[in-house]
């Protein structure tokens, strides 16, 4: 977290050229990487390796509120993997004990989403323009493919599709007009999101 905020600082200072926030009818693409996530698959004894989380957004505003902001639609695509070893006396499906396991997750995420832009309701209060703040939700599907090794009875396969959601707030900080870096807090695919973003 600090590292990002003297980022923010060290282009806000070095700056030379006005940037804008993102405006009615534009479009944008942001690539993160995100950090945090759980798995209810998890058995206690267990020591998880949880690796960041690549991820791309599409986005654009749609919809104008006067004097607050806009409505954004658009859609998140990401990728996971993670896995633990397990500790502990379990059984096989032959009733023979197992002391070591292993399972690994592999989840792909694509959810469409929307959020609503509000920073423009600050701007008589000096906000910087150059600063994007929203909020949103997003609704799609996760498909996750579950391995574990060797097989362990009371752990199930839980490959396949399933619910995908995304709840989250976040900002952006515009240091050049075309590019800014962005951080998003959420549940999702991650807990934290942070990255790039390019509007064209």
């Amino acid at each position: 977290m600090k590292k990002i905020i003297f980022t923010i600082c060290f282009l806000g200072l070095f700056s030379t050229i006005h940037a804008q926030a993102f405006k009615i009818g534009e479009n944008r693409a942001s690539f993160g990487v995100g950090f945090g996530w759980t798995s209810n698959n998890v058995v206690k004894g267990s020591k998880s390796t949880h690796f960041p989380s690549p991820n791309a957004l599409i986005e654009r505003s749609v919809l104008p509120f006067k004097n607050f902001g806009f409505l954004s639609v658009g859609a998140q695509f990401g990728f996971h993997y993670g896995n633990h070893r397990g500790v502990g006396v379990l059984a096989n499906h032959d009733g023979q004990p197992i002391v070591n396991y292993k399972q690994s997750w592999t989840e792909i995420y694509f959810v469409p989403r929307i959020a609503l832009y509000f920073h423009e309701i600050f701007y008589e209060d000096d906000f910087p323009e150059n600063i994007d703040l929203y909020g949103g939700i997003g609704i799609g599907f996760n498909f996750l493919s579950h391995r574990i090794s060797p097989e362990v009875i009371g752990i199930g396969d839980n490959s396949g599709f399933k619910l995908g959601y995304n709840f989250f707030i976040g900002g952006r900080y515009y240091f050049k007009p075309q590019a800014s870096i962005f951080a998003e807090l959420g549940y999702g695919l991650s807990f934290l999101n942070v990255g790039l973003t390019i509007r064209y």
